[in-house]
């Protein structure tokens, strides 16, 4: 992870009032999967989102599984039938999903600007200029909207969803370098929030460094904190750390050359007490304590000081004078992981957890006790690599992207295919066996997070990838895939680089592109699309859209027929060659 100093926490927020959910487990499972608890005045939702046409959060809900809703009308056909209705140009652009509810997109920009877009007439009902990330308050009857302060901030700003309007702002993180790169979840008139530095007690903080400790790192910054209502607690995934004292780079060198250690014959004996680096955590929603984690991998130092040829330096430079000793892996779990209510279709039935390393390992654990139940190696590992952000889940499947900036070589299931760039794929839920896997299209890479809806899953290419950068070249594709079989049912290519979460509800899809964080800015959209829907004409009512996505459609085609009209002319060229031969024989 991009991290450089200080420390994680995660932190809840706003604390009205909570009562914790029973632990006893009375549920049932209609035909179609869904999970629901009979028990009069039970609190627990089911596994996929109810009808009401609203995406409540990046993960969809507090589950964070990249769900859509019951009622969702995208399926295999129709969605071929999706066209742009609207487009929402933003300099620079956005990447977070948006927060849906009674017909208003809410999203924020890389610029700074928090907007309220009714999406059925592409119209903006407010603009704050505030900043990143964003969720509603749900349960508070006045609309209250909770943001996360965008990159280089530390603040929380809460504005009415109705009109806009700024209603307070608190700093949650004392720290020069602290950012929030993690979206909040809200649950029982709390707000949870992961920090990438800094400390704050306000209802409860857990530091996932000791603040004696003289250790960095271990941060809390992908995803959206993930909610088990019926034991009451709150999970997360943590990043490697950044610096070690003294006495642990003693034990490393004092420990790599053994052979146990070096062939992971036995547990990581430096291993640090009470420092959840590279972990997977489940915290009490009252109070903040740690109920079990779970780390995974040896003790990990890395940060940014490691790879100079992106930082000024060139790939032949020893890396900096901050980069640890002995250099970790950078096993970042990059995102909160879904949780996913027990069923026949669930390891033993249990209630569980699954998340994805940057190592490429993705993982399902017991919810109430953190065992590892299965583990796969899911996608190639390294720097930017792996999983991260989040992965979909439905009754019975995972979805992931492996990202593969290091353009690792990885066979495909079934296939065969050996492949060197991010690819897409499905895992049983039940047993981690893989179901399928395909390369992402013409070469390219992706940091796109997955949604299933119905038989279809959503998801995206960011850009290509060119020798010697650290990040895909937009502009980037909207892709659509049979939940099934991996199939691609639709590519479009988009306006800019694509690395956005991808919001579902009834009839439409909605995500933005461009982005502004480590990377030069870039500048993107809000696009809104609808199945059955004509596409807007140039200068006709789609807000400020341009025509620039029929234009690219429009292009694509054209060097569609211009390759093939090229593929032809050769053909020719090739027959006359070949006459000629023949010729100059008879003479």
């Amino acid at each position: 992870m991009w991290s450089f100093t200080a420390y994680g926490s995660i932190l809840a927020l706003f604390s009205l009032s909570l009562s914790a959910a029973s632990a006893n487990d009375q549920r049932t499972s209609d035909s179609s999967g869904d999970t629901y608890d009979y028990r009069p005045g039970s609190q627990i939702p089911a596994s996929r989102p109810p009808p009401g046409g609203n995406w409540l959060g990046f993960g969809a809900d507090v589950y964070n599984n990249h769900w859509a809703g019951s009622d969702s009308l995208i399926n295999i056909a129709s969605v071929k039938t999706l066209n742009t209705v609207c487009q929402k140009k933003y300099e620079p652009g956005l990447s977070a999903a948006p927060l849906i509810e009674d017909g208003v997109a809410y999203y924020n920009t890389f610029g700074g600007l928090l907007v309220a877009l009714d999406y059925e007439n592409c119209k903006e009902k407010w603009t704050l200029n505030v900043t990143d990330l964003i969720l509603r308050v749900k349960g508070n009857s006045d609309g209250v909207l909770a943001t996360g302060g965008a990159l280089a901030s530390r603040s929380t700003p809460v504005a009415d969803g109705r009109s806009g309007k700024l209603i307070d702002t608190l700093e949650i993180g004392n720290h020069p370098l602290a950012i929030l790169t993690q979206s909040p979840t809200v649950y029982n008139h709390r707000v949870f929030f992961g920090l990438r530095h800094g400390r704050l007690a306000l209802d409860w903080t857990a530091d996932m460094i000791p603040p004696e400790a003289n250790f960095s790192g271990a941060s809390v910054w992908g995803s959206q904190p993930s909610i088990d209502p019926i034991r009451n607690q709150v999970f997360i995934g943590t990043g490697q750390l950044f610096s070690l004292p003294d006495e642990f780079v003693e034990c490393q060198d004092a420990n790599k050359h053994i052979r146990v250690q070096t062939e992971h014959l036995a547990n990581e004996p430096c291993l640090p007490r009470n420092v959840y680096q590279t972990s997977v955590l489940a915290l009490d929603i009252d109070t903040g304590e740690i109920n079990w984690y779970r780390t995974l991998g040896a003790l990990d130092a890395w940060n940014a000081a490691c790879i100079p040829q992106y930082f000024g330096g060139g790939p032949g430079n020893p890396p900096g004078p901050n980069c640890p000793k002995n250099i970790g892996n950078d096993t970042d779990f990059g995102m909160a992981p879904a949780f996913v209510l027990g069923s026949e279709y669930t390891p033993g039935q249990k209630d569980v957890i699954v998340a994805g390393q940057k190592n490429g390992n993705l993982y399902a654990f017991s919810a109430q006790t953190g065992t590892v139940l299965w583990a796969i190696n899911a996608a190639p590992g390294g720097l930017e690599c792996g999983l991260s952000w989040g992965v979909a889940v439905d009754k019975d499947t995972v979805y992931y992207t492996g990202i593969n900036t290091d353009r690792h070589n990885f066979t495909l299931f079934p296939s065969n295919e050996t492949v060197s760039n991010s690819i897409f794929g499905a895992v049983n839920l039940k047993d981690g066996s893989i179901k399928w896997q395909i390369a992402a299209p013409r070469n390219m890479s992706s940091t796109v997070i997955p949604v299933v809806v119905n038989d279809v899953v959503l998801t995206g290419t960011s850009g290509r990838w060119e020798e010697g950068s650290l990040y895909a070249v937009g502009p980037g594709d909207f892709i659509a895939l049979n939940k099934f079989t991996g199939e691609i049912l639709r590519d479009d290519v988009l306006d800019a680089f694509f690395h956005a979460g991808i919001a579902v509800v009834k009839e439409y899809v909605m995500f933005g592109t461009g982005y502004g964080g480590l990377e030069a800015p870039q500048n993107g959209s809000f696009n809104v699309l609808k199945i059955g829907s004509t596409p807007p004409a140039s200068g006709g009512d789609a807000g400020d859209a341009d025509g620039s996505y029929a234009e690219l459609e429009q292009k694509k085609e054209q060097l569609a027929k211009g390759k093939a009209d090229l593929r032809k002319k050769i053909e020719e060229l090739e027959k006359q060659a070949d006459e000629l031969e023949r010729m100059r024989d008879e003479l």
